[in-house]
């Protein structure tokens, strides 16, 4: 096999739990709804909330508006309690999975290029890298806005591709190595530009099936490839 020298990471439920940090944080926004003078049982009001951020968008900032108006409650001191509450809870829970800090030393140790190429909004990526002191591993950031495209489609990779052949101008395809949790948006458009692909199983909520090269049941499992 060529030897790797560069690794491309997808953000969410990769480097971080991002669904577990979604659901505490709309766990404590629902229960200050409630104390702040919601009309709706604890539980409801979380899974209604869970509800519309799904419909929405999970990245939206309207989803606390949209879910009061449809259930004929938007009051502005309910809101303020919600978006109090989930942004202390959302810091509280912006951690990154277990020992990501240490493989990414042990990455960078061995010389790799390591960069981030995710779906999220470019702002928001930046917010949860920083927040967790792990921006200073990755060269660049690849986020939605930079090509208007989710992975899926293939012009994220090839983008980040592009800026790694500026850090790198004679690297190959093969020589890339990308880490992400889903087949769909990280595998399937990672192995068709020609890359090398490893599917992260820790970061999967629903199995998926698919044809990685490699997979990671935890990321130290990364370390072996090396």
């Amino acid at each position: 096999m060529e030897k790797i020298r560069a690794v491309l990471f997808d953000l969410d439920n990769t480097l971080i739990d991002f669904i577990a940090m979604k659901q505490e944080s709309c766990k404590a926004a629902a229960e200050a709804m409630v104390k702040a003078g919601l009309q709706m049982k604890n539980p409801e009001a979380y899974y209604c909330l869970m509800d519309a951020y799904f419909k929405v968008g999970i990245e939206s900032n309207v989803a606390f508006t949209e879910f009061l108006k449809k259930e004929d409650q938007f009051d502005h001191k309910i809101l303020a309690a919600a978006l109090n509450a989930y942004l202390d809870a959302k810091s509280r829970c912006l951690k990154p999975y277990p020992n990501v800090v240490a493989v990414l030393e042990q990455l960078q140790a061995k010389g790799l290029t390591l960069s981030v190429v995710t779906d999220a909004p470019k702002t928001k990526a930046y917010q949860r890298l920083l927040g967790m002191g792990i921006e200073g591993y990755f060269r660049f950031v690849v986020g939605y806005e930079d090509t208007n495209s989710t992975k899926d489609t293939g012009l994220p990779l090839k983008l980040a591709f592009k800026l790694l052949k500026k850090e790198i101008p004679d690297i190959s395809p093969n020589e890339v190595l990308m880490v992400g949790d889903s087949v769909k948006r990280d595998i399937v458009p990672a192995k068709q530009l020609g890359m090398k692909a490893a599917l992260s199983r820790y970061g999967q909520k629903v199995f998926e099936a698919g044809n990685p090269d490699f997979e990671l049941s935890k990321i130290e499992d990364l370390l072996g490839l090396f």
